[in-house]
């Protein structure tokens, strides 16, 4: 049996084959690279995502704890009481420091008095 009728088919096939390879190989190069492209990038906006909840779940607890201590000030209102209590406070001192003054006045000439009545007898 003589083969040689048949070898411009098997050549044809042999580089249709090679090529076909070539081809397969050239086009999913790039979907290789592709998915090793996306797989880091799956990793590192995982990480990253990890780390922005981590933030977050920080941030929400200070918040938190700030709202509790925001509970415990006074409002405007409370405030502005304060404020006139203090000017009440303020203006009775006042009247109170002029009532001492005004009884050391008394003391010091009952004093002069009784130095100076002492010395006269």
């Amino acid at each position: 049996m003589d083969i040689t009728p048949l070898m411009p088919w098997l050549v044809a096939i042999s580089t249709i084959l090679s090529l076909g390879t070539t081809v397969f190989t050239l086009l999913t190069s790039g979907a290789k690279k592709t998915a090793t492209d996306l797989s880091t990038h799956k990793k590192e906006t995982g990480e990253r995502y990890a780390e922005l909840e981590k933030t977050l779940d920080g941030h929400g607890a200070r918040i938190q704890s700030i709202e509790s201590e925001m509970k415990h000030l006074p409002d405007a209102t409370a405030f502005m009481d304060l404020r006139l209590a203090v000017s009440e406070i303020k203006g009775d001192a006042g009247k109170q420091a002029e009532v001492v003054n005004g009884i050391a006045r008394t003391v010091h000439r009952m004093e002069n008095f009784l130095l100076s009545g002492s010395k006269s007898e």
